[in-house]
């Protein structure tokens, strides 16, 4: 019997939550519960045989925050699954095909997605564009190199009071960092509902929201944690598991870091994706001891309207660079492309001239917000240089500082 490709309908949003469970291998009540229970139905696509699903896919609507500051809407792509009993009959492609022609349609330049697995998106012309590290640092071996400089004070926020700050925090950060993306309200609600007694974030029943307010009494800077209480010998050793941290603030960031790893009990502090250039390591008086457990990927890009996306960022220095853009998967775009980029505005058009560098769909993704360099792509056989030089000034053209960082699953 034919399979049927489609949005699904409000009716069948519990179906397609089953199917999102059943592609990830997670029983109910395990894991993350509440896959695709946010997305919104338009923005769905199942693969129906007779009356189950087989197939999932979604996007959740978003900013993306892209060199130059401006926050660029891409389809944030999720719950992408096949059931194993369905593999290799084409649902995977058919549904990245349907997809992206609907975020063409809708005008967003670009989709985002977080991959379960690294090695399936390529394929479809996303490239990977940020990383972050897991790290372990020792309270008893953390001294700072300078107490951080900050006033105010520290204050722990129960749940049905900490979700208003820390969501104006973080909106803060979000439209100054590259590669954040907003979080709505739903978000915030989800991470601390009242009725919940498992965050899916933490794995544990509870976790702690420290904030830090000025001397004027604003938030401008949180940290969520939870910690696994560990007693070897008897003695205190608990192992603090950061959530994350957040502020705008270099002196408040550091405030935070020292409020966690002088926490009472606590032998050492452990975090999940940190940016690749974390500022901490450069805090601590001896810097060996901060040991980074691995360095993840974490966004992945993908460039659909070649134009506008590259249109919508800034560039670190005024140039034009002529790029032959090879799309396999979306082979109209496929062609030469000239970018006219400066600090204060750019344009990308469709050009005759020889190109400067050919890359392909996944590279453009990788540099698009500046963390990927053009010659190490270069360097590992990915962009072709056709002009001299070229390779160096794309470097200076497409990096950003700090390193592009996105701190949020989807």
């Amino acid at each position: 019997m034919d399979l049927e490709l489609r949005p699904i309908v409000d009716d069948e949003r519990a179906a397609f939550h089953r199917a999102i469970i059943t592609g990830f291998g997670t029983p109910p009540g395990n894991g993350n519960p509440t896959w695709g229970v946010t997305v919104e139905t338009e923005r769905t696509l199942s693969v129906w045989d007779d009356d189950e699903i087989v197939g999932t896919a979604g996007a959740y609507t978003f900013d993306l925050t892209v060199p130059g500051g401006a926050q660029v809407p891409p389809a944030g792509v999720t719950v992408v699954t096949v059931r194993s009993t369905h593999r290799r009959r084409g649902l995977l492609v058919a549904m990245m095909d349907r997809q992206l022609d609907d975020v063409a349609e809708r005008g967003e330049p670009l989709a985002a997605l977080t991959a379960s697995e690294s090695l399936i998106y390529g394929r479809f012309g996303y490239g990977l564009a940020t990383f972050a590290t897991h790290w372990e640092l020792e309270t008893d071996v953390a001294e700072f190199t300078v107490s951080p400089d900050v006033g105010g004070r520290m204050r722990m926020l129960e749940k049905d009071a900490a979700a208003p700050h820390v969501g104006r925090v973080y909106d803060d950060v979000a439209r100054t960092r590259v590669g954040e993306v907003t979080r709505g309200t739903a978000w915030w609600e989800h991470v601390y509902d009242p009725q919940r007694t498992l965050t899916e974030m933490a794995g544990t029943p509870h976790f702690f929201t420290v904030v830090h307010e000025d001397d004027h009494g604003r938030v401008d800077g949180f940290a969520r944690y939870f910690m696994d209480q560990q007693w070897p010998g008897g003695v205190p050793a608990y192992t603090l598991q950061v959530m994350e941290l957040v502020t705008a603030d270099a002196e408040v960031e550091a405030a935070l870091w020292r409020y966690l790893l002088d926490v009472d009990l606590v032998a050492r502090v452990r975090t999940v994706d940190r940016p690749i250039d974390d500022p901490l390591r450069w805090r601590l008086l001896d810097p060996r001891r901060l040991q980074v457990d691995r360095t993840v990927d974490h966004l992945w890009v993908r460039v659909v309207d070649v134009a506008a996306a590259l249109a919508a960022r800034r560039y670190a220095a005024e140039d034009a660079l002529v790029l032959e853009l090879r799309d396999a998967f979306r082979p109209a775009n496929s062609g030469t492309w000239i970018v006219e980029g400066a600090p204060d505005g750019a344009q990308c058009t469709r050009t005759d001239r020889d190109p400067d560098l050919v890359v392909s769909a996944p590279d453009l993704g990788a540099l698009y917000l500046g963390g990927i360099d053009a010659t190490t792509l270069a360097r590992a056989g990915r962009v072709e240089e056709r002009t001299s030089g070229a390779l160096a000034r794309a470097d200076t053209f497409f990096t950003v500082h700090p390193a592009p960082w996105c701190s949020t699953h989807f």
